[in-house]
């Protein structure tokens, strides 16, 4: 006996149903609080013995897994925040640039579920341009909060060549993350598309990062070819350097390379100012979800707060016991404010990511 077409169709309605059921399930397993602990059950501590000659850290590894671990040093400053409360621009009304428009709205989500996902402790929250505005006129907390702008433009009312609040709350303390168009060169207006009037052009950028720090024209899509060291050591993916940020006058400020070298240029740079300062990704912004990626591993590593250079180790826990001990030579000294320790599974899908500050 045949099946007519209305009953084939509602057969392939109910498979269609099943499998995007199934998918449901898997999606709330894996992120379920059983299938987290799992993963959560690893940890990863350390003690740390100096002599004259060399520092060892005596990594303790317990709960492994069958999956890679890559174990992250370097000497802290004195300068430390735990996990800053997160603030993220996206306002559809302002113009973008150096960012696709859709890509822009969607770093929000990204940034949220990275750091949702890795059990950040800090708070998270999404501002337009006058919220954003808010946060800058609050220099008094700005010593605990980053401002993530990934549209390549600050808006007129927080930024312009008459109005500048970022530049005292950053040197308040507060943070600013930035991607897209060079920094402080654009100015935009809501409910208008960007035009020469809205360029502050150069001018701008060296009032927010000062003299020497960026080389002028942009060109895009130069990328970077070799590896920092804190780029390597934190699997940085993140290799345009089209906005021209010069590494050599950062370090020579007290900064940090985290991402990629094109000659001079540097893609992922911190550059301090003041108390506080500026995580430049140095170009266009193509892909939310990587970059987001990027910015969680150098939030959550503390890597801003890094006085010296940077040492990794990698490990695959599938050879190790369920309970393993390894001593670990670093290639520097260990400061009074001691070192912090990264742990985490360089897979962009993993979720363990644990630090901890050993020999102060």
């Amino acid at each position: 006996m045949k099946m007519s077409g209305d009953v084939r169709l509602t057969w392939l309605e109910v498979l269609v149903g099943c499998l995007l059921i199934g998918l449901i399930v898997v999606e709330f397993l894996v992120y379920s609080p059983p299938i987290q602990g799992l993963e959560n059950s690893l940890t990863v501590s350390g003690s740390v013995r100096q002599s004259d000659q060399s520092t060892t850290v005596r990594l303790a590894i317990s709960g492994a897994s069958n999956q890679d671990l890559r174990v992250v040093a370097f000497p802290l400053s004195n300068k430390t925040v735990d996990e800053p409360s997160v603030f993220v621009y996206a306002d559809p009304s302002f113009p973008v640039a150096g960012v696709a428009p859709l890509v822009a709205q969607g770093v929000p989500d990204h940034v949220d579920g990275e750091l949702l996902a890795h059990h950040y402790a800090g708070s998270f929250t999404r501002v337009t341009a006058s919220g954003m505005a808010d946060v800058f006129r609050d220099t008094g907390r700005a010593g605990n909060r980053v401002v993530v702008v990934m549209t390549g433009v600050f808006p007129a009312t927080a930024f312009s060549p008459k109005v500048d609040l970022v530049s005292p709350w950053v040197q308040a303390g507060g943070t600013v993350v930035w991607g897209g168009g060079t920094i402080g060169f654009w100015s935009g207006v809501g409910g208008q598309a960007l035009s020469a009037k809205d360029a502050v052009g150069e001018a701008g950028t060296v009032r927010l990062l000062g003299e020497g720090i960026v080389q002028y024209p942009t060109t895009f899509g130069r990328v970077g070819t070799s590896q920092s060291g804190f780029g390597a050591a934190l699997d940085v993916s993140y290799r345009f350097a089209s906005a021209g940020v010069l590494r050599d006058p950062v370090l020579a400020r007290g900064g940090i390379a985290l991402g990629w070298y094109s000659g001079p240029f540097s893609s992922v740079t911190y550059l301090p100012r003041g108390q506080g300062g500026y995580v430049i990704f140095g170009g266009e912004i193509l892909d939310e979800a990587s970059t987001s990626v990027d910015l969680t591993r150098i939030l959550l590593s503390g890597a801003i707060y890094a006085a010296g250079p940077v040492a990794y180790k990698e490990l695959r826990l599938s050879k190790a016991k369920p309970s393993s001990v390894l001593d670990w030579q670093l290639p520097f000294a260990v400061p009074k404010t001691g070192v912090m320790l990264v742990a985490f599974d360089p897979n962009p899908d993993s979720i363990y990511f644990s630090r901890s500050i050993i020999g102060q």
